[in-house]
């Protein structure tokens, strides 16, 4: 008989056992969703929440002034006059260029009253560098995608030196070789 009491005991021991393991097993889940909500706080989940300040990505557009945004740019196109120029070997080009100006430049209006706040952008040096850069190339070489864009690069490179935080671009709106 006393084996029948023992094994009752033992049955009583396991059911106090599983209470035991489902209270762990509770205590582990509400421990993980509160190591949870912490780390959401600590990481900044809840920070606009709490009114800590936010930030502001800003792709900067290279060759203007400092926190001038891509983005968010306006275009403001400069297009100048179309010239005749002779490359090597007896070849000339005839090329219209516009210059990308960075947003914050302003044109005066052709006939503007003086004293309106705009200067008149000056296009001889821009004009010049165009001529000085292309003339005497070889056709062959613009004749390609990559000698238009490294022509294209050169020319960029030394407007922006002219031209420090005005001009970041050049487009070719006509382009033809003879």
């Amino acid at each position: 008989m006393g084996k029948k009491k023992e094994a009752p005991a033992a049955e009583g021991e396991g059911e106090g056992e599983g209470k035991k393991s489902k209270k762990k097993l509770i205590m582990v889940v509400v421990l993980c969703v509160i190591l949870a909500g912490a780390g959401y706080k600590l990481g900044g989940g809840g920070s606009a929440a709490a009114g800590t300040a936010t930030t502001t990505t800003i792709v900067q557009l290279v060759g203007c002034k400092e926190g001038t945004d891509a983005t968010t740019a306006e275009p403001n196109v400069l297009d100048l006059e179309k010239m005749n120029l002779n490359l090597a070997d007896g070849h000339y080009l005839s090329v219209a260029v516009s210059l990308n100006l960075c947003p914050d430049v302003v044109i005066a209006a052709a006939g503007a009253a003086e004293g309106a706040g705009a200067e008149p952008f000056q296009k001889a040096p821009a004009k010049d560098i165009i001529v000085s850069t292309l003339s005497g190339s070889s056709m062959s070489t613009l004749a390609t995608a990559e000698g238009r864009e490294e022509a294209r690069k050169l020319l960029v490179e030394r407007l922006s030196e002219e031209y420090p935080e005005e001009v970041y671009g050049v487009f070719f709106v006509e382009f033809v070789m003879q």
